[in-house]
């Protein structure tokens, strides 16, 4: 992956105008953060780099690809919204290629589903939601619970650091 992305990096380097080598570029990075544990810096890399891919180049603004790719991403991201307009815009550009509507449809129910849910406290009741609402057991957190490990807090008392 790392040599994909060296590859990229000097197709970008060597015509910035080019389209094809941004998303490319973008890909690369897609690919190195689901792999290599999800990096912050990667997904921003790879959004970066369709972006620029768009503002460059109008064939590869048109290519369902690059918004399918982008909408996986976002979706990961759970940046929904974003990602069901890239679904929607992958799939008016490629009319006859079915992956993008399903995967906006799959996304729409996931979203209704998850509502539907919140709104009904995970269908839990009574005592079994006060249960779950407060502190979690020191032998349910396994090693975090041990002696010496983090303490459970409340939100309010957390601070930035370890």
């Amino acid at each position: 992956l790392r040599e994909s992305l060296a590859q990229a990096e000097a197709a970008v380097r060597s015509d910035p105008s080019d389209g094809q080598s941004w998303y490319v570029l973008g890909n690369a990075h897609v690919s190195l953060f689901f792999a290599g544990g999800q990096s912050p810096g990667s997904a921003r890399r790879a959004l970066a780099a369709y972006a620029q891919a768009e503002r460059v180049d109008a064939a590869a603004a048109a290519n369902p690809d690059l918004h399918l790719n982008r909408a996986t991403l976002l979706q990961y991201l759970e940046r929904f919204q974003a990602a069901l307009e890239g679904l929607s815009r992958a799939a008016e550009l490629a009319p006859g290629w079915d992956e993008p509507r399903k995967r906006h449809g799959n996304l729409l129910e996931f979203l209704s589903r998850l509502c539907s849910l919140l709104a009904n406290r995970g269908k839990l009741r009574g005592k079994r939601r006060r249960g779950l609402a407060g502190p979690v057991p020191l032998p349910l957190l396994g090693p975090l619970g041990g002696a010496g490990g983090p303490r459970p807090s409340p939100i309010a008392a957390l601070r930035p650091g370890p």
